[in-house]
């Protein structure tokens, strides 16, 4: 459980703090935008298809952390790379789900993630790539509404 906190929850806020303080206002949007999609992913997933090191009778426990601490980060970081490069859209939210779902792979391959029923890391790629184009409508209709990100 302390890989998880400290891997999914305190270096994922050191990163989160530094980018709060470049973009205060992206971060105070972005951050419950991460939190949201994690804890709907992660609790239709629990039991079904994955479970999250270590074991608990709470099995959304262990994987606290990440979503409070990881998740927002990668949405965080998605917002402000968009925001802050020129990069296309679509090549970003392919980017970041390619990147994010690498690192899950690594996370599965040391054994603290668990996939059941059919679940594969394809399907957790096509997870991150909704997660990532939800992120990028919620930024349109920020700046539709004329929200300063």
């Amino acid at each position: 459980m302390w890989t998880n906190v400290l891997l999914g929850l305190l270096i994922p806020w050191v990163i989160l703090i530094y980018l709060y303080k470049k973009s205060p206002l992206l971060g105070i949007l972005m951050y419950p935008l991460g939190v949201t999609i994690a804890f709907v992913a992660n609790d239709w997933g629990f039991l079904l298809f994955w479970e999250v090191e270590p074991i608990h009778k709470n099995p959304s426990l262990p994987a606290i952390p990440i979503s409070v601490g990881y998740f927002p980060l990668i949405t965080n970081l998605f917002a402000y790379v968009k925001e802050k490069k020129p990069i296309d859209t679509w090549k970003l939210i392919l980017l970041f789900s390619i990147l994010t779902t690498f690192i899950e792979l690594l996370v599965l391959w040391s054994g603290k993630i668990h996939y059941y029923n059919g679940w594969n890391i394809l399907w957790t790629y096509f997870t991150y790539l909704a997660g990532f184009v939800v992120v990028n409508v919620y930024i349109k209709m920020l700046k539709k509404h004329h929200v300063p990100i």
